[in-house]
């Protein structure tokens, strides 16, 4: 490597943070897969700062570089291309700030998995991804990967708990992504670089989502004499309704080799054994366990063991968790491979696993998440032996097409890196993956960070005949029949310059900036169809312009459901669910429909019908571009497609309900939130008739509070008394319960009060903030009706008048208090002078970056996005009076 740049480096970081010679550069020079690239130099950074200045200097002597934690991958991802710089971020180890009352923690990358445990847990909180490797694998490797661990079944992966990110984008920029709000009011560029391996900025600083640890944990092991029924036992189990937070498997081979390494009570006659975990309110657990029980007896089990105390359970978990080191003692190499299938495919897939290693002549065996269908074959061989390398690479490359054939993906959790670009083929088109590589040029246009990862090169093909120039397409508006029809409809409209607003039955029509141009509605409502419906694996694919109230009816057939309420609008398509990103306050349990979302299908500014994500849980497998078009207000594309996870229905809803001045509620919802208490939803909105006198004679205005509680009818039974007790405490009195309907909610009679205001409030805000920006509001504001989301941290409010200046104190005021805001609703003259999304903000350029990079010709409601309507004489620096 160049001497001057060597020099430049030291004079950043320190003469003793540079290393170069051969030995040092050495150790950096593979990770945890089969990839080996030796690096020129490793550089390491003590700060963000530092991190920007390295990245500076690599642009200016054009010199591929990848961030690195503690090179725990195993695709081949933190390796350096051949000469490259790494930039080990192992100094930036500090856990900045733990927030319990906000249900979040502020992190370095450096930071192990296992230390951000180890801090939560004296004060009652965990972070649900927990790969095995969590001991040795850095925070900033997880969200880089978007890791997985066996908790993700019922938690979710990482980027279902990441709130916001720090990142130095390739040409040395600092952006922050995100906050520690839990909800969003623009694109999710921060879900978007998640699971981007690297190759799209360096994550320098991490806002992570934590949860209360649950009131009690069951661990199981059930143990087998045939893999095949060890396999149909985890469908079985979620048949029945049961979400168990973990759904571990492991065959012979590697229960002999745990057990030789250190002894964890698997038994070594057994051919598979499960381990199962519950975990949740203590009342009706052991019930659960029961039935995983006799549901395990039925299909085959030998033998279900619980585990007595926390030694046995940590006995077990060791067992699983030091797997892959304890494969050592099979041979003296193994190709890890992760896929991902359909959880009822599981037994084929396995067969099939079987049949490729004994083709190819490699032993093999098998430790996996069978939860969600994330399989991880592990095939043994010796690379001294002749060719033997290469026919592991071949096996895993065959046992990649056996999956991706039985309607799975090419990874589920470990990433593409370099291993796996070519499987990207497997499941992505041309025009899919040219998407994908638009999208790493806006984050990255000298191919620069972590270069050779992810995305195949492109090949040459023939370009499509052009559809006939018209003069203009249909005044009124465009309904396609079909995605061929609506292609052509769109790429005519590339060509013409036409604008083009997406919509379903155009109920939030008006939503976000004034278009720029005037356009012309593309409707999908007779994209209405379910296309796939699977129950068995509780996915569905179904068309843009169905109603989310078609759905769910369908789905009540299956004892299953969608479990989104939207707040403001009873009944959306499932287009402007996914295009607005709307939840209402049951995403405190549930989430946003960006984290049910598995996959899309939409039509690009150009007229191609893009596909994204897939039809599994797990699936880290290109970027993730559906990240992106939700929440985007169709500004980005048409969507076509969408396929999300289910949930079972619950059996029961309740809401414990009262009548309290707002700090009480406030109070206990802060306490309900730091509790093992699990509440769907916390809500509240003043209700003047119950306005009381205090002791100094004045009228207090009374809020009226709502917990709701849904699930198993014993379990929401005891979280519903222990509710009552928290609200007894904080002097909320009088507490009563009442039942309500799964798919209504309790406050979807709210509704119809925010529909007739001029103006329509969305806060966005960290959830202990939410009474200060009530406070602040209500000063600035008159509010018609108003509504407090304490479990999502977002306040609504219908306004009848709003002067620009009182907009842009708002705007201040919520980003003071660490929140963001945007109008759901304004009149057209407001609209013409103000931005609907708030104050300016830097990250905003890359979203117009992406914008082009997807619409190219901006035809998709032109004008529209955040940042294009705010006028700068109008803005004020953040501290100065307006």
């Amino acid at each position: 490597m160049d001497l001057a740049f060597l020099n430049k480096l030291k004079q950043i970081v320190g003469n003793q943070h540079v290393a170069f010679n051969p030995t040092d550069v050495e150790v950096y020079s593979y990770d945890a897969s089969l990839a080996v690239r030796t690096p020129g130099a490793v550089v390491f950074p003590g700060n963000t700062n530092e991190i920007a200045s390295v990245v500076r200097a690599c642009a200016e002597a054009r010199i591929p570089f990848v961030p690195r934690g503690f090179g725990t991958n195993l695709s081949g991802g933190s390796v350096a291309p051949e000469g490259g710089l790494v930039i080990c971020l192992a100094r930036l180890n500090r856990i900045l700030d733990i927030h319990p009352k906000r249900r979040c923690a502020v992190v370095q990358p450096g930071v192990t998995n296992f230390e951000l445990q180890n801090a939560l847990a004296p004060k009652g909180f965990f972070f649900a991804p927990d790969p095995a490797s969590q001991k040795v694998a850095t925070l900033g490797g997880n969200i880089a990967e978007n890791s997985g661990g066996p908790h993700c079944f019922k938690y979710g992966v990482t980027r279902n708990h990441v709130l916001g990110l720090q990142v130095v984008l390739a040409d040395g920029e600092i952006v922050r992504l995100g906050g520690s709000t839990h909800d969003y009011t623009e694109n999710d560029l921060c879900g978007f670089i998640i699971g981007g391996e690297g190759t799209l900025g360096i994550i320098t600083e991490a806002t992570v989502k934590i949860l209360p640890l649950p009131e009690a944990v069951i661990t199981m092991l059930a143990i087998y004499d045939n893999v095949t029924e060890a396999a149909q036992s985890v469908s079985k189990i979620i048949e029945g309704g049961i979400i168990p937070a973990t759904l571990e498997m492991m065959d012979a081979p590697l229960i002999r080799a745990v057990e030789e390494s250190f002894p964890s009570g698997y038994p070594l006659d057994a051919s598979a054994v499960l381990i199962i975990e519950i975990d949740g309110p203590k009342t009706g657990l052991a019930g659960q366990a029961e039935q995983i029980k006799r549901i395990c007896s039925e299909n085959g089990c030998r033998h279900v063991r619980e585990a007595r105390d926390e030694a046995e359970r940590d006995l077990l978990w060791a067992g699983r968790r030091g797997a892959f080191g304890a494969a050592a003692r099979l041979a003296p190499n193994f190709l890890v491979m992760d896929c991902t299938v359909p959880r009822t495919m599981l037994p084929e897939a396995l067969s099939r696993v079987a049949a490729v290693a004994k083709k190819h002549q490699l032993t093999h065996g098998n430790v996996f998440h069978a939860g969600d269908g994330n399989l991880h074959p592990l095939l043994l061989f010796d690379a001294r032996g002749h060719d033997q390398l290469n026919l592991a690479h071949q096996a895993g490359f065959d046992i990649v097409k056996e999956c991706v054939a039985l309607g799975g993906t090419i990874t589920g959790e470990h990433g593409v890196g370099a291993e796996k670009i070519e499987a990207m083929r497997l499941i992505f088109s041309e025009d899919d993956l040219d998407v994908q590589r638009s999208l790493k040029q806006v984050f990255d246009p000298l191919d620069l960070l972590n270069p050779g990862k992810i995305i195949p090169a492109p090949i040459e093909r023939d370009t499509p005949p052009e559809p006939p120039i018209t003069e203009k397409q249909n005044e009124y508006s465009l309904t396609p029949s079909d995605t061929r029809e609506a292609c052509e409809m769109v790429r005519r409209a590339f060509l013409n310059r036409t604008p083009l607003l997406p919509q379903g039955h155009g109920t939030q029509g008006g939503f976000g900036n004034l278009p720029t141009r005037p356009v012309i509605p593309l409707r999908s409502l007779k994209f209405s169809d379910v296309i796939d419906y699977d129950p068995a694996n509780q996915v569905v694919t179904i068309g843009s312009g169905m109603r989310l109230s078609v759905l769910q009816k369908n789905l009540a057939d299956q004892n299953q459901w969608l479990p989104i309420r939207p707040l403001m609008r009873e009944d959306y398509t499932i287009g402007g669910l996914v295009g607005l990103d709307v939840c209402g306050p049951e995403g405190l349990r549930y989430g946003a429909p960006r984290d049910l979302l598995l996959g899309l299908k939409f039509i690009s500014g150009e007229g191609r019908l893009i596909s994204t994500g897939g039809k599994v849980i797990k699936n880290v497998a290109g970027y993730e571009v559906s990240r992106l078009l939700a929440g985007s207000a169709g500004t980005l594309g048409f969507l076509a497609e969408l396929t999300f996870r289910l949930l079972p229905l619950p059996e029961t809803g309740r809401a414990v309900c009262a009548f309290a001045p707002l700090e009480n509620i406030a109070a206990a919802a802060s306490e309900l939130l730091c509790s093992n208490i699990e509440p769907a939803f916390i809500t509240a909105f003043p209700v003047e008739n119950q306005a009381k006198e205090n002791e100094h004679g004045e009228n207090k205005i009374s809020w009226r509070l709502a917990v709701g509680f849904e699930g198993f009818t014993e379990q929401v039974k005891s979280q519903e008394e222990r509710c009552v007790s928290l609200l007894l405490k904080n002097e909320i009195k009088e507490p009563a319960s009442q039942n309500y309907d799964i798919h209504k909610g309790i406050s979807n009679g709210r509704c119809g009060l925010f529909e007739d205001s001029e103006f329509l409030l969305l806060a966005c805000l960290p959830l202990d903030r939410i009474t200060e920006f009530i406070a602040g509001a209500t000063s600035l504001v008159q509010t018609k009706h108003m509504l407090a989301d304490f479990g999502r941290g977002r306040f609504a409010a219908s306004i009848t008048e709003l002067p620009d200046d009182t907009w842009e104190r708002l705007c201040r005021l919520a980003e003071t208090l660490g929140g963001h805001m945007r109008l759901e609703r304004a009149p057209y003259e407001f609209k013409r002078r103000n931005d609907v999304f708030g104050l300016p903000r830097p990250a905003r350029k890359l979203m117009h970056a992406v914008k082009k990079a997807l619409d190219p010709h901006d035809i998709f409601v032109p004008g529209s996005l955040p940042g294009s309507r705010w006028q700068k004489s109008n803005y004020k620096q953040p501290g100065k009076t307006a």
